[in-house]
């Protein structure tokens, strides 16, 4: 992380915590101030007009309820929109390399990842050491993924080249 940004997220707590400790003096300072008969102490020596009410039990009321949600004829928001069983299997679908075509690769700072799509649209990501349908991820170049693949006994090398190129 930057100094900047350290320095201007401590800045932004310690104004906060100001900011609380102002308001929580004034609720206290509306509340000590208050007439016996009174419900209402406005706060006036304050830039801000804040008013505090308290109620018969001598507690402070910072805001009153005002709104509430309609449910009537809604649905409720925190049911899942997704309903039903859900099919968990523990066994992946590896990649069929011969169904697939190599549309990008990802360079990081310490690794790289193929990015492959098969004819229906759907998208793959793969990095070296990841298995595939007979086999596994070698390397994956600039431009290319080397896989090895083995079929009936025989161990062969697989090239995908990206798409364009």
């Amino acid at each position: 992380m930057r100094p900047s940004m350290i320095s201007t997220r401590a800045t932004t707590s310690i104004a906060a915590a100001l900011v609380c400790a102002a308001s929580f003096a004034v609720i206290v300072r509306a509340q000590v101030s208050a007439p016996a008969d009174s419900t209402t102490a406005p706060a006036t020596d304050t830039p801000a007009t804040m008013t505090a009410t308290v109620d018969a039990e001598g507690k402070v009321v910072l805001r009153e309820n005002l709104y509430y949600y309609d449910a009537f004829n809604h649905r409720d928001p925190f049911r899942s929109l997704v309903e039903g069983a859900f099919n968990q299997s523990d066994k992946m679908d590896l990649v069929n390399l011969s169904a697939v075509q190599l549309v990008g690769v990802v360079r990081g700072e310490v690794d790289r990842f193929a990015l492959l799509e098969d004819t229906n649209g759907y998208s793959y990501i793969l990095r070296v050491g990841d298995r595939v349908h007979n086999g596994s991820v070698v390397s994956i170049g600039e431009d290319e993924l080397v896989a090895r693949v083995t079929n009936f006994g025989q161990t062969t090398t697989v090239r995908l080249r990206l798409i364009g190129r």
